[in-house]
């Protein structure tokens, strides 16, 4: 009997003791880091140098948006 309960567990999508073990773990989980910082008015030059502080915050921010936003953590976050 106890393969038959497995079985149709399985179909299910698992025990409702799963389901529980599961929202602990999303509960649990650590936060993302926080976004990379924008840099200050000052931070740029203005005279178009090849890595400006603009680029790497924007090629940081990408990376970060990629990594974060799309692994589960803003549906997680916002569920809180």
């Amino acid at each position: 009997m106890a393969a038959t309960t497995t079985t149709i567990e399985a179909k299910r999508g698992g025990s409702i003791d799963d389901k529980e073990e599961q929202e602990k773990r999303k509960e649990k989980a650590i936060p993302p880091p926080p976004p990379p910082e924008k840099p200050e008015p000052g931070d740029c030059c203005g005279s178009g140098c090849v890595r400006c502080v603009w680029d790497v915050y924007y090629e940081e921010l990408e990376d970060y948006n990629k990594t974060y936003l799309t692994s589960g953590f803003a549906s997680s976050s916002q569920a809180s």
